[in-house]
């Protein structure tokens, strides 16, 4: 092959990769939360106005920081690695971002030994944000994986080492405890979507 027509077939590939990406974090930002059907859950969004739509019921936030290998949950009294505590049945709002390279915050039930069919991922991209919202149906462990290979390192790290756990309950003092003091950002109302106790 000709250099010049290499040139142009990296530079076709480059443009259609940053295409795909760009449809990949704009294509569902017309959908917000809805509370009445879940309208909205789950789905990645590349803007936190276009997560919530016009849903205006409490919610609480999450900031997800991806790093080679492990999760940082904010905000807490100190960072929390790998843990984070969220409200049942409440909207949560995560927001998330990598520091180094691409990651997939992959959240899968433990609850119910996994049959909830809980099984939700988003990318962790350098320098993009995407935002989800979630709703913890019930209490319980929920595990967190990257589910994109991010990198090989020694002794003991690594991508298949990069797990983390988010706690779902109704107890806001049990939640106040794990964060160290400081609840997630917002309001922690659990039970605002179906009205259980």
């Amino acid at each position: 092959m000709k250099r010049g027509t290499v040139i142009a077939l990296f530079f076709a590939l480059v443009i259609i990769a940053a295409l795909s990406l760009e449809i990949q974090y704009s294509s569902y930002d017309y959908i917000g939360y809805n509370p009445t059907n879940n309208a909205g859950e789950g789905v990645v969004h590349a803007a936190y106005d276009n997560a919530l739509g016009s849903y205006k019921g409490p919610y609480v936030v999450i900031y997800v920081e991806a790093q080679q290998w492990h999760w940082d949950f904010n905000p807490h009294q100190r960072t929390n690695t790998n843990m984070t505590v969220v409200p049942v049945d409440e909207p949560v709002l995560f927001e998330i971002h990598s520091v180094d390279v691409f990651h997939e915050f992959f959240i899968q039930s433990a609850a119910s030994n996994f049959s909830l069919g809980f099984n939700f991922g988003a990318e962790a991209v350098p320098g993009y944000y995407s935002y989800i919202v979630l709703v913890f149906p019930k209490p319980g462990y929920y595990h967190v994986a990257c589910a994109e290979f991010c990198g090989l390192a020694g002794v003991g790290l690594g991508h298949s080492w990069m797990v983390g756990t988010i706690y779902a309950t109704s107890n806001a003092t049990l939640a106040s405890e794990i964060t160290g003091g400081v609840m997630p950002t917002g309001q922690w109302d659990p039970h605002v979507v179906n009205g259980t106790i």
